[in-house]
């Protein structure tokens, strides 16, 4: 998944941009903003991808079934995984979802009603957005339920 998205978003996504300018020179001046704020939500995401793999690994080194080679690999005596690494990481990810469906509401709030184009899809965009939005503190909370050092009222 990670390493789709570095392609998407340092082969495809300035591909795209390019041709699209070049067929509609109507809106050719939105290329490099449109793709700036594309790249950084992708990084975004990569940033999320980064640290949900960092909360499962950690979170399964400090269970008893973890492979003996994820806890060899990952977890010496002084990186134990403690609830505060595993809130960061979880912080992490939720954050840089947030970031990522920000960006990407942005991009298609200004298409849609400040360029005005793109038409219906802005709206499923913009919507698919915010829903990327509510459920970052979902997954959240549900990465450090399966930690099991969540209880909610811990929870800043």
């Amino acid at each position: 998944m990670f390493l789709g998205a570095l392609i998407a978003q340092l082969i495809l996504v300035p591909a795209l941009a390019a041709s699209l300018a070049a067929d509609y020179p109507q809106v050719a001046h939105l290329q490099m903003p449109y793709l700036a704020a594309v790249t950084v939500a992708i990084g975004g995401f990569e940033v999320a991808v980064v640290a949900a793999w960092r909360l499962l690994t950690v979170a399964a080194v400090d269970t008893d079934a973890a492979p003996a080679a994820v806890a060899d690999t990952v977890a010496t005596a002084a990186e134990r995984p403690t609830t505060d690494r595993v809130r960061r990481w979880a912080n992490i990810m939720t954050v840089s979802l947030g970031v990522m469906a920000v960006i990407s509401a942005g991009v298609f709030l200004h298409a849609g009603w400040v360029g005005n184009i793109g038409g219906p899809p802005m709206l499923f965009g913009l919507l698919a957005s915010m829903a990327v939005l509510l459920t970052a503190p979902v997954l959240r909370r549900g990465g450090l339920r399966s930690f099991g050092g969540f209880t909610g009222a811990e929870s800043p």
